[in-house]
């Protein structure tokens, strides 16, 4: 006889072996038993969580009867999909209009044996549009023995029209701790001893799917061996060692790179991608946050008791903003050496940044207003602060007085307007006027009367940047000792060219002020 997998052997045969789906399961038993079942459902979850063992379970408690003499054999002919009248339908391959039109012809047929004919549309998503209309008068009003059971894995592929017709049930991912009970059961079942660290690898693995969980331990399984250790499944499932990486951790609390090169090397040596080991430091981190945050014995870290010790003594040796930087730190290399590239320089270089994570002050240090006019400590590495011109003037007027606010004066203000960009060079054609309760009056030396308008219309930019900076309203006020437009010519109208299609088109591309009009052919003449 050939081999049975597990997922098949082990697949759920009544509501209350469903893992994971208790409410959903709850929901359909108390329907049945109340008489209130709808005439179409749509279960609706990522692969492995039970949508179909939870359709065919339905299926066959609908249709079974007590007064039925062959109850057992039709319960049993359900639960395999072999059942007359409940039709099993693979929506990738039977996705047409035609196929749907079969299906509608057939409903109308009275079951042979039982009290319902059961359609259970699998992936229906992968139905075409002609096929979805085709379903859509028959889905709203069957005949009274039909019912439909649509399951699918992408239900926002199903058209609105097909969804408000039918009950629609979402399947959650099934949580690690669940995935690791139920594998202990098979486990022994099958007289199979796991060290618990394999368990709850393979559990986390599955990622919220049953059927992928044991797809891998019917891998491990395949091995032989009566009891299965993390070194077994490391090797057959190209895993990273889990040794490697604790003492890639430890170098890493420890500050020593040497260690650290040593022990990711060993991992890339072994097969593992440098991505993928980047992944499981950024993971470990993870779970050393998590322990140290929400303690050791909590119930989000999903690992063996002696892990959790581990992941437990690496918290101890940093805080909770540190990790949380190594976290980062770790997830964007990872990115960058998938690109190609010198990954490895990357790699490695990552690996000496995390060692030397304590020797790097923090850039928003430098600005801090509590350690401003004290040096910040630094051991071998210093940070390379980004500063903008303002920036630079706050962080110098800071250095210079660290307990009281620097003095308002026109130097101030003439430093600040000329770092701006966009303000900087109009700064050589004001003149400073007056100064008085954060009033500041300029005027428009010569050499600027021919941009008289574009520097009026800079007054309000100038005013937000001064009370942004100053942390006080100001006003700014900017003379002009000649009108707006000097040199017009009488017969060119201002208002006429600034009306002008073109000119608006230009001014709103480049962000233009018109400053000056000029009858060119006049001056040619």
């Amino acid at each position: 006889m050939s081999y049975t997998v597990l997922a098949r052997r082990y697949r759920s045969s009544t509501f209350e072996d469903i893992v994971g789906q208790e409410p959903i399961a709850r929901t359909l038993r108390n329907a049945i038993e109340s008489d209130r079942t709808a005439h179409a459902y749509l279960f609706s979850g990522t692969r492995g969580v039970g949508k179909t063992s939870m359709a065919r379970i339905f299926a066959r408690e609908l249709n079974k009867s007590d007064g039925l003499a062959q109850n057992d054999e039709i319960s049993k002919a359900i639960l395999r999909g072999e059942d007359l009248d409940v039709i099993e339908i693979d929506g990738a391959s039977n996705r047409g209009v035609q196929e749907a039109r079969d299906l509608i012809a057939a409903s109308g047929l009275a079951p042979t044996r039982c009290k319902y004919r059961i359609y259970i549309i699998d992936e229906v998503h992968m139905l075409t549009t002609p096929a979805f209309n085709a379903l859509l008068k028959t889905m709203e009003e069957p005949p009274s023995h039909v019912k439909f059971i649509l399951c699918t894995t992408e239900p926002h592929k199903v058209p609105a029209t097909i969804q408000s017709r039918c009950q629609r049930f979402d399947f959650r991912a099934i949580s690690s701790a669940k995935i690791a009970a139920h594998l202990n059961y098979i486990l022994g079942e099958e007289k199979i001893d796991a060290d618990p660290e394999v368990v709850a690898q393979v559990a986390r693995l599955g990622n919220g799917s049953m059927r992928d969980a044991l797809s891998i331990l019917d891998r491990l399984l395949a091995g032989g061996v009566e009891t299965i250790k993390v070194d077994d499944m490391e090797e057959m499932l190209g895993l990273p060692s889990q040794v490697s990486i604790s003492q890639l951790c430890d170098a890493v609390s420890n500050k020593d790179i040497q260690g650290a090169f040593e022990s990711a090397d060993s991992l890339l040596t072994s097969g593992i991608s440098l991505d993928r080991v980047l992944e499981v430091v950024a993971l470990t981190f993870r779970n050393a946050l998590i322990s140290k945050v929400c303690g050791m014995d909590t119930e989000i870290l999903e690992l063996s008791d002696d892990a959790r010790k581990s992941v437990s003594s690496i918290g101890d040796c940093f805080d909770e903003a540190t990790m949380t930087h190594l976290i980062a730190l770790c997830d964007a290399s990872g990115r960058q050496v998938r690109r190609g590239g010198s990954g490895r320089a990357l790699f490695d270089a990552t690996i000496a940044r995390l060692c030397l994570v304590g020797e790097v002050a923090e850039a928003g240090a430098v600005l801090s207003p509590n350690t401003s006019g004290a040096k910040i400590k630094k051991k071998s590495i210093a940070p390379q602060v980004s500063r903008t011109p303002l920036v630079e003037t706050m962080a110098e007027l800071h250095e210079a007085e660290s307990s009281s606010s620097p003095e308002v004066n026109w130097d101030l203000l003439h430093s600040l307007i000329s770092k701006t960009p966009g303000l900087k060079r109009i700064t050589k054609y004001l003149v400073f006027s007056s100064l008085e309760d954060q009033r500041l009056t300029m005027s428009i030396a010569d050499s600027g009367q021919d941009s008289v308008n574009y520097i009026l219309g800079q007054r309000q930019k100038m005013e937000q940047m001064l009370t942004k900076e100053i942390g006080t309203k100001f006003h700014v006020v900017i003379e002009a000792s000649r009108p707006r437009i000097p040199s017009v010519a009488m017969d060119s109208s201002f208002d006429e060219v600034e009306d002008d299609e073109l000119v608006k088109a230009a001014r709103g591309l480049f962000d233009g002020t018109i400053v000056h009009v000029r009858n060119t052919q006049k001056d040619d003449n």
